[in-house]
């Protein structure tokens, strides 16, 4: 139950702090299914992490948006770049460069997510003593 309470918090502020962002994603008739996958990677983090979290696909999807944020940074001129990828492949035009405390959209250069494909999310940290708290991604898809 306590994951469940950590995915519905990470997606409702998410929601909440967007803003600007929604318009970015393509909106679909009500008739379209839909599908919100929100990552939450609770914690701080020093290093680049590969593969920090990874999901299942379980069907096949178009993604339509991807954003991420990070709650506070620290350090001397800390840097936070988040990747997404299918089988190893980078679907992003280029990573995701985090702010702290703001959200950033991500440019999709592979929108087709194939069924039982394994996205994974990796993280490229720098900067000086870099510290990343909670760290969330979330994932528009249509079916």
């Amino acid at each position: 139950m306590k994951v469940w309470n950590l995915v519905i918090a990470a997606l409702v502020g998410l929601m909440l702090s967007v803003g600007g962002a929604v318009a970015a994603t393509t909106n679909q008739s009500p008739a379209v299914q839909v599908v919100l996958i929100p990552i939450h990677v609770s914690g701080q983090y020093t290093a680049s992490t590969t593969a920090v979290a990874r999901y299942k696909m379980p069907f096949a999807c178009t993604l339509i948006g991807a954003s991420a944020s990070a709650r506070a940074s620290g350090g001397t001129s800390p840097t936070l770049a988040v990747n997404v990828k299918e089988a190893g492949t980078t679907v992003l035009s280029s990573t995701m460069s985090i702010t702290a405390g703001s959200v950033t959209e991500g440019t999709i250069s592979d929108s087709a997510i194939a069924d039982e494909a394994e996205l994974t999310v990796d993280f490229t940290i720098g900067g000086s003593s870099p510290t990343w708290n909670d760290i969330s991604i979330l994932l528009t898809c249509v079916r």
